[in-house]
């Protein structure tokens, strides 16, 4: 396979030293042999009534992620798009019911899902940060505290600090360069959690976007230094945009965003975005700083427009595709999050974003014809998780939803210390942690408590409080939530496919339908309501015939659907996820 001069160079020492034991004891040479087996291993769960690929002639696998996309988007902006999306629903498969099976929909959780076919509790990213028990203490998703940036000017040690170390098992990517280790492995994005849990451990070029302005970078994991395309691109940047102008695309009218179903500018909810304010347009400042400019391009749809640049220069640079090697682009666009939790998914600004990411996919696709050649690529695109549309918003017609106050959170707080300690006859302080809370066990060791039945109780008080404080919908030990089994079912299933026991909460608590806390303006995600789990998901390619299905699924079953439209067999029993187009 061509190998650019210009690619990135790996850091052997990082990579031995984090692939050490850390898929459940297996070594990274050893997942072929577990993962990819003979043929009686292949389609061992009901498919799609289609023809059985017998090899593939696709020489690039495309992984798209829209961060915080919904299926409502797609369905009322679908008379607008004439680009990729519309050629993703035209000419690809979509899958009406997918949803993410799980409780915690995060950024983290949702692309290590894409990218495994595991659900959270078995690759262990069951959000953007967790209670690492083993170290006793909060950590990032992507963190590793023997990692650094490696930016333009080089390694920047003491900043970024991060890694793929934290997933638990390998991710698409992965399999295909232990299949053949000529594979090339691309993965970009705003966002360092969706680059590197798309990426994994894998052998390649991993990007994501430098808020302080430096353009993209990576870890020294993946390299020691940038490859030479790369600098050109971070050298030039601020000087193209400064002072750039965020308009509505092909200039639409009030009356044009109307048709399409978007709410009106600078509506009640909405949070600025930074100092650009509620309303089109927005303009960047000509003097902006460089560390000024970074923030301003990750909160606008530049976000979006630079993954795709970075993508155009490296399918040309590194040839992607060009050879009978299969290698991987794996691209997320986070500018309909970020944007998203400002201005809501109705919004005119997440309107705008989708319609100039289908012009761009378009432009991409249109590259991957002339460069690799139709029907030798093929794509899966996804969200990692869903939204809450505006309360306000939703208000208005007539859906149940509201803010919970900081006075609201504070006095629930307030309770519940009092009621531990008459309960306890002890004083046992926690700590609000991301899924619930975590108890001090200092304090449970100075009482002589014994902290299962501290969490217990604790449990069971929240469960008392939720009387009062109706906002609250239940809640759920440690132990508990360990004890579930296949036959969960509603919510404590997708509890049980979030739980991992080295990484959860002592207290699990899960919040009412349509609320947000702590929140008095914008919106967010995280829960397991189906406004957050219910995901579009598309495959595009030779295997998938043009449609739609609406048998149920969800992320998890992408990348065995993938590696099975290769014609790659693998043993079903390591994926949580199916491939949809396996033997029956």
């Amino acid at each position: 396979m061509f190998q650019a001069p210009l690619s990135p160079s790996i850091v052997p020492s990082r990579r031995a030293a984090a692939q050490g034991g850390a898929v459940q004891g297996l070594t990274f040479g050893s997942i072929l042999g577990v993962l990819l087996l003979g043929p009686a291993f292949f389609g061992a769960v009901q498919g799609e009534s289609v023809e059985q690929v017998q090899g593939s002639s696709v020489r690039l696998v495309v992984m798209l992620s829209v961060d915080q996309l919904i299926p409502q988007q797609l369905e009322r902006l679908a008379p607008a798009l004439n680009g990729g999306l519309s050629r993703l629903l035209q000419e690809g498969v979509s899958y009406h019911d997918a949803r993410l099976p799980y409780a915690r929909t995060e950024t983290g959780a949702g692309h290590v899902t894409f990218s495994t076919g595991c659900l959270p509790r078995t690759h262990g990213v069951v959000g953007n940060s967790f209670y690492n028990r083993e170290l006793a203490r909060d950590m990032y998703c992507v963190e590793d505290v023997d990692a650094y940036s490696i930016q333009s000017t080089g390694k920047v040690e003491g900043t970024g600090r991060r890694s793929p170390i934290n997933l638990m098992r390998p991710t698409l990517p992965e399999l295909l360069q232990a299949e053949n280790a000529a594979t090339q492995v691309v993965s970009i994005s705003g966002k360092d959690r969706a680059a590197i849990g798309m990426a994994g451990r894998a052998e390649g070029l991993v990007l994501w976007w430098d808020k302080g302005g430096s353009g993209f970078q990576s870890s020294n994991f993946y390299c020691d230094a940038l490859p030479g395309f790369v600098t050109a691109w971070n050298d030039g940047w601020q000087a193209s945009f400064r002072g750039w102008t965020w308009n509505p695309i092909a200039e639409r009218t009030v009356a044009d965003f109307e048709l399409l179903g978007t709410a009106a500018d600078d509506r009640p909810g909405e949070r600025p975005l930074g100092k650009l304010g509620t309303t089109f347009p927005y303009t960047f400042a000509g003097d902006a700083s460089p560390k000024t400019m970074g923030g301003l391009a990750f909160q606008t749809p530049l976000a979006d427009r630079f993954v795709i640049e970075m993508a155009t220069a490296a399918i040309k640079e590194m040839s992607l595709g060009a050879d009978d090697d299969v290698d991987v682009l794996a691209l997320s666009f986070s500018a309909c999050d970020v944007i998203g939790h400002a201005n809501g998914p109705y919004s005119r600004e997440v309107t705008d974003v989708l319609l100039r990411l289908d012009e761009g996919l378009g432009r991409l696709f249109d590259l991957l014809d002339k460069n690799v050649g139709s029907g030798r690529w093929t794509a899966a695109l996804t969200a990692d998780h869903g939204v809450l549309p505006l309360p306000e918003y939703l208000q208005a017609r007539g859906v149940p939803s509201r803010r919970i106050t900081r006075d609201e959170a504070s006095q629930f707080g307030t309770d519940l210390a009092s009621g531990l300690t008459e309960k306890l006859g002890a004083r046992v302080r926690f700590r609000s942690v991301p899924g619930g809370f975590r108890l001090d066990s200092k304090d449970m060791a100075k009482a002589g408590l014994d902290p299962a039945a501290v969490r217990l109780a604790a449990a069971e008080l929240v469960r008392e409080l939720a009387k009062s404080h109706r906002w609250v919908a239940s809640a759920y030990s440690l132990e508990e939530l360990a004890a579930l089994d296949a036959t969960a079912t509603g919510t404590e299933a997708l509890l049980r496919n979030t739980f991992h026991p080295e990484r959860a909460p002592d207290v699990t608590v899960v919040n009412g339908s349509h609320l947000l806390k702590g929140m008095s303006r914008g919106t967010s995600h995280g829960s397991p309501y189906d406004y957050d789990r219910h995901v579009p998901m598309m495959f595009y390619g030779p295997r998938f015939p043009a449609g739609t299905s609406y048998r149920a699924t969800g992320s998890q079953d992408i990348a065995p659907t993938l590696l099975g439209s290769l014609g790659i067999a693998f043993d079903a029993q390591r994926f949580d996820g199916v491939d949809l187009y396996g033997e029956e």
